[in-house]
């Protein structure tokens, strides 16, 4: 695996000091508890990746990488509290952070959890799939918050060229929506939406604003249940072939598992101008109808710099497009009653073609950004979107960066 993708999914948890580091930090501050451990399938022994693990009643955690590994710190007044482990699929693992704590490095072992379809009197036929999809949508204002808020984020992207890093770049962003979950057009969502840097750190100097730009728009519409130009478009949900994939478990409630493919790919439904194919699996609880995850494969024709959904002139391109495509995942959270986003990831491939010389190259670039705090009560207005960042490294700043606090 390449060193560098592996840097990338331990940064997941927030945690950018070395383990001597934490240790003696920690030992030092009785008010802060250290927590390590690794999530198992009991079945076969294989770690589980992206699961959420965190105190119960707080949006205080973190994301297991894909060596199912993770780590947080919390406030001291947090002992007496939960630990909760949860992946789709699996069972849910609940133990006080006392006893947590005994241990160096905790081994929660999970069961994978499938219920066959019979079990649970679920039809599979399209118009039934189709119900569902539809009462999600109209539980979204039930489900998540109506209101204007702001969630800090961590966000990390990096570009690699011909499978070497060429780019790496971490920050600390805040993001204002005024209108909470909402549902708009894009164009409505992108006007109630605006962010700001809180602070940088890269592996290079931007010689020009395509070089300081970053894409946090196109994660942030990747939040399909924000916005319409995805499966969640209670008109365009008979464009759909559906397919209910299995009924599965999370956090001790059964989900539905829902397979999709866009029978017609187009910028409306798809948020891609140049898409050809858009397929993916949308997963609901069967208790209150929320979307706690989806993932979504798109394979396009041609891309833009300024986004999936720009248009742009062939003619004008140095570079001809022999492959793209790209898969990204959204998970969501429950807290104090409402939903949010809590993670999405990104990545993206390019198999491309120089005009000129007919060299050929391989781009990708992976995103990400993890939710670490919620804010609804006075949360700071931003207007406006920061395109561009040019900050200077704060050592400080960075080396406290690895404790995620809740609305306090």
């Amino acid at each position: 695996m390449n060193k560098y993708y592996s840097f990338l999914l331990a940064l997941l948890m927030i945690s950018v000091i070395a383990n001597a580091q934490e240790k003696a930090t920690t030992e030092s501050n009785p008010k802060i508890i250290r927590i390590v451990g690794k999530l198992i399938n009991k079945q076969n022994q294989d770690p589980i990746p992206f699961a959420n693990v965190g105190i119960i009643g707080s949006y205080i955690g973190a994301a297991s990488n894909l060596d199912g590994v993770f780590e947080f710190k919390i406030p001291g007044k947090y002992r007496d509290k939960t630990i909760q482990a949860s992946a789709v699929g699996f069972t849910t693992y609940t133990e006080t952070v006392v006893n947590c704590i005994l241990q160096d490095t905790l081994r929660i072992e999970l069961s994978p959890v499938n219920y066959s379809i019979g079990e649970v009197e679920v039809m599979a036929e399209s118009q039934v799939l189709q119900k569902i999809l539809k009462t999600a949508v109209e539980k979204i204002p039930d489900n998540y918050i109506q209101t204007p808020f702001n969630y800090d984020v961590y966000y990390r992207s990096e570009k690699l060229v011909n499978n070497e890093l060429s780019r790496l770049r971490e920050a600390a962003v805040r993001i204002y929506d005024d209108k909470g979950y909402q549902r708009e057009d894009a164009y409505q969502v992108f006007k109630e939406r605006g962010y700001k840097f809180l602070q940088v750190r890269k592996n290079f100097e931007p010689a020009s604003l395509a070089d300081a730009s970053t894409y946090l728009d196109e994660l942030l519409e990747m939040d399909i249940v924000r916005g319409r130009g995805n499966i969640l478009n209670a008109n365009h949900i008979g464009f759909y072939d559906l397919k209910l994939e299995r009924v599965s478990e999370y956090e001790n409630d059964s989900i539905w598992v829902i397979s999709y493919k866009s029978k017609k790919p187009m910028l409306s439904n798809t948020g891609d101008y140049y898409a050809k194919s858009y397929s993916g699996k949308i997963y609901i609880k069967t208790k209150d109808y929320a979307v706690i995850k989806n993932e979504t494969h798109v394979e396009a024709s041609n891309c833009s710099p300024q986004g999936r959904s720009f248009y742009v002139n062939p003619e004008r391109q140095k570079w001809q497009p022999l492959k793209i495509e790209y898969d990204f995942s959204v998970t969501y959270k429950q807290y104090s009653g409402s939903y949010y986003l809590s993670y999405i990831s990104y990545k993206r491939h390019h198999e491309l073609k120089e005009k000129a010389s007919g060299k050929c190259k391989n781009l990708d670039i992976n995103t990400e950004m993890l939710i670490t705090k919620i804010n609804t009560q006075n949360p700071e207005i931003i207007e406006k979107r920061a395109y561009y960042e040019n900050m200077a490294y704060n050592k400080n700043f960075w080396e406290s960066y690895n404790i995620i606090f809740d609305e306090e």
